[in-house]
């Protein structure tokens, strides 16, 4: 599997620095719904269906353009954080820790900031590879025996790139100070993209159902097989389990979720039950997330430069 970056980021620098000139009044911001970070929301959506669609054109050069949007997203990933994140001063003063994890949350951001750069150029190389081919790739809308299609492909990359997206922006969101201005814009963005991500997961799995998945690699062991299946299981639970507990959370507390202009209030009232979701939302899943998608990358990368399955790699890639 191709490391794709959080393209999906690209926008959040520009979003930033204009955010950070934003009104001081905090109740004139919370009436932001449908203003710029709608907009941004809509960007970060449509580059990464963009991206992913690049990626998986028949043509090889566009595909080079593909990689080289998602390199580029690695590299808006990482200078956002290096110049705004860390900027803000929310990495030494953070809105009040309320469990001990919260305090890993810098070192978190740290991390995935330099692991997007390090993707970066790993997907330079990629593209300079990819320009040296004249392979082209002719998929079917439905899935193949040996691999899958250009619904499939688009489905699977634009969740990814979005599903990616939310860990930091989710991470800082969490860090922001209650009185800073731009915090209820930056709730609305992460949480219009977990809507839109959550209906995606239960588009994938009606295509599923309507178009058989290819089989596995048949060079893989019998224990390779029974963890790729449970790995695939368990991203499915956590990329379902993470934007509903989300949104049980936001509802208890009494907050409205967003969909662009669309402000959706709590189907319930205000209850202590939010502490356990947000227990779930903010530190089980995500941990458990760390684990599952890295050891989903991986092995792949494992199947495709160890192993030498190149047939394994190319399900879901070029």
């Amino acid at each position: 599997m191709k490391i794709t970056p959080t393209l999906c980021l690209a926008g959040l620098a520009l979003f930033s620095a204009s955010a950070a000139h934003a009104q001081s009044d905090i109740e004139h911001q919370r009436q932001i719904v449908g203003q710029f970070e709608s907009w941004v929301a809509l960007g970060i959506i449509t580059a990464s269906i963009l991206t992913a669609w690049l990626m998986n054109y028949s043509a090889p050069k566009v595909r080079v353009i593909g990689t080289l949007l998602a390199a580029s997203g690695c590299f808006a990933i990482a200078a956002w954080f290096l110049f705004f994140v860390v900027g803000t001063g929310f990495l030494e003063n953070p809105k009040p820790n309320q469990t001990m994890l919260d305090s890993a949350k810098p070192a978190l951001l740290w991390m995935q900031a330099l692991g997007a750069l390090g993707a970066g150029i790993a997907l330079l190389a990629v593209a300079f590879h990819q320009s040296k081919s004249n392979e082209t790739l002719d998929l079917q809308a439905t899935n193949e025996p040996t691999r899958y299609g250009r619904t499939a492909r688009m489905l699977h990359w634009t969740i990814a790139i979005l599903f990616i997206a939310l860990i930091p922006m989710g991470i800082f969101t969490s860090m922001i100070p209650e009185e800073t201005p731009y915090r209820n814009a930056y709730y609305v963005v992460h949480k219009t993209i977990g809507v839109l991500v959550f209906a995606l997961i239960l588009v994938r799995f009606v295509w599923n159902k309507i178009s058989t998945r290819p089989a596995l690699d048949p060079t893989l062991k019998s224990w390779e097989r029974k963890l790729a299946h449970r790995v695939h299981i368990a991203l499915y639970v956590m990329m379902l389990a993470v934007p509903i507990t989300g949104y049980v959370m936001t509802s208890f507390h009494g907050f409205p979720t967003y969909f662009f202009a669309l402000q959706l209030e709590p189907l319930w009232g205000k209850s202590d039950a939010y502490i356990i979701w947000g227990t779930f939302h903010k530190y089980i899943l995500p941990y458990l997330l760390y684990l599952v998608l890295g050891a989903h990358i991986l092995g792949a990368l494992k199947h495709r430069f160890i192993d030498r399955h190149g047939d394994a790699f190319k399900r879901m890639v070029s």
